[in-house]
């Protein structure tokens, strides 16, 4: 009796493992005509859509011929060579054709393969410097494709950066109609060290030198907006913003795509800075949380204290157009699998009880939520 006392955990962790592992391996399989484009793939990391592409085969996501999502192949854009360092074997840009098959079309990023991305080689890291572009920007011919998107029933998402240089101004204008907004020029992101310069972008530093005239001496935390390369803006955490400086919050009422995603939320990516056309929703926003001096240097620039980050048109007759103000669907994650049904849900209570705050937490309590709710009721009506 002794020894079944102490055994019997062993078996009840085999259960608590093998109940979720068996539900993820007999999970039903919901085929999704999916189209993404992602130009800014210089090595083969893929970092600007795997976490999409993760979410998708957790959810049982599978292509028009029952086969999982790759990541490596299943997407538009730029194609790395297998020798790190080497400009794309490949490009593929969107067309018309690829949308009419499509029920979901995802602009992941459009920023682009850059010659100095390719000097860093085998530590396949993206140069801080700005450099002549090999491939990028949203051609004309691409954003008039997704435009027609919503009109042909299907579902457009477009995020950060398919708005931004290198996409020209003729296309931007055609993307900012379709999702219904309007671009203000200004973009920004948070660093963990000022200081840091393998990380703060070069010419960053150039812009707050050339307009302020003094030296870039910061340190520590903060939050860094541009405009073009006429503005900068620093915002130190501790001075002009408080330690969790820039949260997204959803507007009420909530929308039932938002409905299991989370509040406060910390974002530390990169953003933009939009404006919502009429007609369009503001179904989320970023929020700042800024001392006085720091609400006074917004007020400054004319910059709002609380701008869009999730916004939907949905004009009648038509299909949804989303737009994400933020890199979204870049997140360091690793793209493995993780073959346990609840797996997503586990981890988004985990984060939301802060009980081991990390990088992925907006991924994991915000993206991933939300788009389980955009994505599923695509997956399960397959009528055109």
């Amino acid at each position: 009796m002794k020894t079944l006392r102490w055994s019997w955990p062993i078996p009840a962790i085999a259960l608590a493992l093998l109940i979720p592992w068996a539900c993820y391996t007999a999970r039903a399989r919901e085929r999704l005509d999916l189209v993404v484009l992602d130009k800014t793939v210089p090595f083969r990391t893929w970092i600007e859509h795997r976490s999409l592409f993760w979410l998708l085969d957790h959810e049982g996501i599978v292509g028009a011929q029952g086969e999982p999502y790759d990541l490596k192949s299943d997407y538009l854009g730029a194609y790395p060579p297998e020798r790190a360092g080497d400009p794309p074997e490949r490009t593929r840009d969107l067309t018309a054709g690829d949308v009419a098959s499509a029920r979901l079309v995802y602009l992941a990023d459009t920023y682009g393969v850059h010659v100095l991305d390719l000097e860093s080689r085998e530590a396949q890291k993206a140069a801080l410097e700005r450099s002549e572009t090999i491939y990028g920007g949203l051609t004309t011919a691409e954003a008039r494709a997704a435009a027609a998107a919503p009109h042909a029933g299907k579902t457009l998402v477009a995020e950060f950066n398919t708005l931004g240089s290198p996409t020209g101004s003729e296309a931007r204008a055609i993307l900012e109609d379709a999702v219904g907004v309007r671009w203000t020029r200004w973009i920004g992101r948070y660093f963990v060290r000022l200081e840091d310069k393998d990380e703060v972008p070069e010419w960053m530093r150039r812009d707050y030198e050339r307009e302020w005239r003094l030296p870039w001496e910061f340190t520590g935390p903060g939050y860094v907006l541009v405009q073009d390369d006429d503005h900068c803006e620093v915002l130190r955490v501790g001075f002009e913003a408080e330690a969790i400086g820039l949260t997204i919050e959803r507007e009420k009422p909530i929308d039932p795509a938002l409905d299991r995603a989370a509040d406060g939320v910390p974002y530390p990516y990169w953003f933009d800075v939009v404006e919502t056309r009429e007609g369009t929703q503001r179904l989320a926003s970023f929020a700042w949380r800024l001392t006085d001096p720091g609400r006074a240097r917004l007020a400054a620039r004319k910059l709002p204290e609380r701008f869009p980050a999730v916004t939907r048109r949905n004009d009648p007759g038509s299909s949804p157009a989303w737009y994400f103000a933020g890199d979204f669907a870049d997140n360091p994650m690793d793209a493995r699998p993780i073959p346990f049904a609840g797996y997503a849900a586990l981890r988004r209570t985990v984060e939301r009880l802060k009980i081991t705050p990390s990088e992925t937490a907006f991924y994991w309590t915000f993206y991933a939520p939300m788009m389980q709710s955009i994505v599923r009721p695509l997956a399960e009506d397959r009528t055109p």
